[in-house]
C-alpha cells in the first residue's frame, strides 16, 4: 500500500519571512515536503542525520542544511539540537526586487549543506540573533531585514569559496550572473546562450532543472523586476525606463509589463 507524501507549511498564516530558533524537542520527522518556501536551517548542537531526497547527511555543527522548494527530507537526531530555522516564501523571492539578495540567495541553494567554520560560528549566531528578533517586531519585510539577510547570506557564501563542482558547473547560475552584469538587457534566451556558449535548448534545460522554470520566463521575470525597481525607486519616466530596458517604445513596454504583472508602468506607480 503506498501512502502520499506529507506536505508541511510552517509559514502558513505567517509573514514571507519567518525566523525563529530550532525547536528543542524536534528529533525525528516523517519524509515531507515544503511547496511555497526555501527553509535554512543553521545547526550550532546536535547529532544524527539529515535526509534531503536520496541523499543522507550526518550532522556535523556548525553546520547550514538548505531545502529548496518540493525538495524531499527528514531529520533523525539523537541529541539535544540548537540552532535557527529561516523561512523564505515563494511570494517574497518571486515579488521582492533585489537582485543582490535574489543572485545571493540561487548562490547558497545550489548547495544542499555547508559546513561552517568556528571560527565565523559566532559572527554567523550574531546575525541569525538579529534576523530573528528584528522579525519578531515587524508585520512585513523591510530594508532591515533585507540587510541583515544579505550580509548572513554573503558571510555564509564565503565558507563555499573557491566554489564547489556543483556552483561552478552551474549553467542557471552562470545565466543569472550575465544578466545582473548586463548593461542592457536584451530579451532573447539565444542572445544570453551565445555569451554563455551554449544552446537555448541546453539553457533552457539548466533553468528548469534549478528552479522548474524555462529560461524564457527567468529573463522576463529579471526584466520585469528590474523595470519594477526602477519605476519604485527612481524618478525616470515610464519612456526613459522602457528604453533604458531594450524596448523599441513605450507601448512596448507597457503591454510587456502588464502581460507579465497585471498592471501598468503608471498603476504601479501610483501611491
Amino acid at each position: 500500500m503506498s501512502y502520499p507524501i506529507e506536505i508541511k507549511d510552517k509559514a502558513k498564516n505567517t509573514k514571507s519571512i519567518k525566523v525563529e530558533a530550532f525547536r528543542k524537542n524536534v528529533r525525528t520527522t516523517v519524509p515531507h515536503k515544503h511547496h511555497s518556501y526555501i527553509e535554512l536551517v543553521y545547526l550550532s548542537a546536535g547529532s544524527g542525520t539529515h535526509t534531503i531526497d536520496t541523499c543522507t547527511f550526518t550532522i556535523k555543527p556548525p553546520v547550514l542544511h538548505i531545502i529548496k522548494q518540493d525538495q524531499l527530507h527528514f531529520w533523525n537526531i539523537n541529541s539535544e539540537p540548537a540552532g535557527y530555522v529561516l523561512i523564505l516564501k515563494k511570494t517574497f523571492v518571486d515579488q521582492y526586487f533585489d537582485h543582490e539578495l535574489n543572485y545571493l540567495l540561487s548562490r547558497l541553494s545550489a548547495d544542499c549543506v555547508l559546513n561552517i567554520d568556528w571560527e565565523d560560528a559566532p559572527f554567523i549566531e550574531s546575525l541569525f540573533d538579529l534576523l530573528t528578533r528584528e522579525n519578531a517586531v515587524t508585520e512585513k519585510q523591510n530594508n532591515v531585514l533585507i540587510h541583515l539577510m544579505k550580509a548572513l547570506f554573503t558571510k555564509l557564501l564565503q565558507q563555499a569559496l573557491p566554489p564547489g563542482p556543483k556552483s561552478r558547473g552551474s549553467l542557471y547560475l552562470s545565466f543569472h550572473e550575465q544578466l545582473a552584469a548586463s548593461n542592457e538587457l536584451i530579451n532573447n534566451v539565444a542572445y544570453y546562450a551565445r555569451l554563455l556558449h551554449t544552446s537555448p535548448q541546453n539553457l533552457n534545460a539548466a533553468c528548469k532543472k534549478e528552479t522548474g522554470k524555462p529560461a524564457s520566463v527567468i529573463l522576463s521575470e529579471y526584466i520585469v523586476s528590474e523595470a519594477s525597481r526602477l519605476l519604485l525607486y527612481t524618478q525616470q519616466s515610464v519612456s526613459e525606463i522602457a528604453y533604458q530596458l531594450g524596448f523599441k517604445d513605450n507601448s512596448h513596454f507597457t503591454k510587456y509589463f502588464k502581460k507579465n504583472t497585471g498592471s501598468t508602468p503608471s498603476q504601479l506607480r501610483q501611491p
